[in-house]
Formats: structure tokens, sequence, C-alpha cells
């Protein structure tokens, strides 16, 4: 019991630890973009580059939950995190491609840590641990998503934002419906 509560412990102390220098980097790396295609703000750059690490980091836990996980809940969620934000992914690289700028190729360092830290867990410890992280994640992502849809200043970056709001809305509900005790 200890061990999956430490578990879980790790992976909610990881998905706090580094958020904050991610999104400084990112900032760095949106700005750079920004100066490629001047008609895009830094902070609508910085939304794309955080969309597009967050949606596949989502694939991946996604894939992680498929075969690690344990209840046929967790199973699912993990094979539907797979298939609509690798919709959502394609949607962003074709949206990165029309504004003329790359996207990320690898998930941030606090994505990879949570990654990490799951792929050691099994069985209900993991199942816990995965459904705490999708709460918390979809949390975040909801929050960037709608800032974005409200406050963007590119009108096709901030309608993807606002299509995929209640996607993610759905995700949030379905993630808090996961075990988590």
């Amino acid at each position: 019991m200890k061990r999956i509560l430490c578990g879980a412990a790790i992976v909610m102390l990881s998905l706090t630890g580094c958020a904050e220098t991610q999104r400084a980097a990112d900032t760095t790396v949106a700005a750079a973009k920004a100066q490629v295609n001047p008609t895009l703000s830094t902070t609508d750059a910085t939304f794309m580059t955080m969309a597009a690490r967050g949606g596949m980091a989502e694939v991946q836990l996604g894939q992680l939950a498929q075969t690690g996980g344990s209840s046929a809940a967790v199973k699912r969620f993990g094979e539907r995190m797979v298939r609509e934000h690798g919709e959502a992914n394609q949607a962003m690289m074709a949206l990165a491609q029309q504004k003329q700028i790359t996207p990320p190729e690898t998930v941030g360092a606090d994505q990879q840590q949570i990654y990490d830290n799951l792929s050691k867990l099994r069985g209900r410890a993991f199942d816990r641990a995965f459904a705490q992280a999708m709460v918390q994640n979809h949390q975040q992502d909801l929050q960037a998503y709608q800032e974005e849809a409200q406050n963007g200043t590119d009108p096709d970056v901030k309608a993807f934002a606002a299509r995929h709001v209640p996607i993610l809305q759905e995700h949030l509900r379905m993630a808090q419906q996961l075990p988590q005790r």
C-alpha cells in the first residue's frame, strides 16, 4: 500500500515540479517562432508549442494505459486518448505548417517525467496514478485552450483552441470518473 501511495505521490509532484521550467522554455521557443512568422504573436506560438507537446504526451500516455492499465475503463480511456489526441495532433501539425512554424518534435521534460514514473507502475497502482495525471493534465490543457480561445490574436489558432475546448472538457469529465483510490 505504501508503494502505491509513493508512486502516486511521485507522479503528482512531477506534474507540478517541471511545469514552470517547461513554460519558460516554451515561451523562449515561441518567441523565436514568432520572429520567423511576424503575424503570429508570441502568445499564440507559445500556445501552439504547448498544445503540440501536450497532444503528443497524451498519445504516449494513452498507449501506456492500454498496456499498463488493469481496468477496462483505463484501457478504453487510453485508446480514446490515442485516437482523439492523435487527430488533434494532425490538425495542429497542419496549422503549424500553415503558420510556417516548426512544431516541437518531443514532449516536454515534465511530460516525459510523468511517462517515466507511470511506466514503472502496474495494475491498480498504475490505474490510480494514471487517472490522477489525466485529471491534472486535462485541467491544465483545458485552461490553456480556453485562454487561447478567448484571448488569442491569430484567428486560426484561436479557432483551433475553441474547437477543442469541448473535447477537453469531455476528456476531463471522463478522467475524473476513472478509479483514483
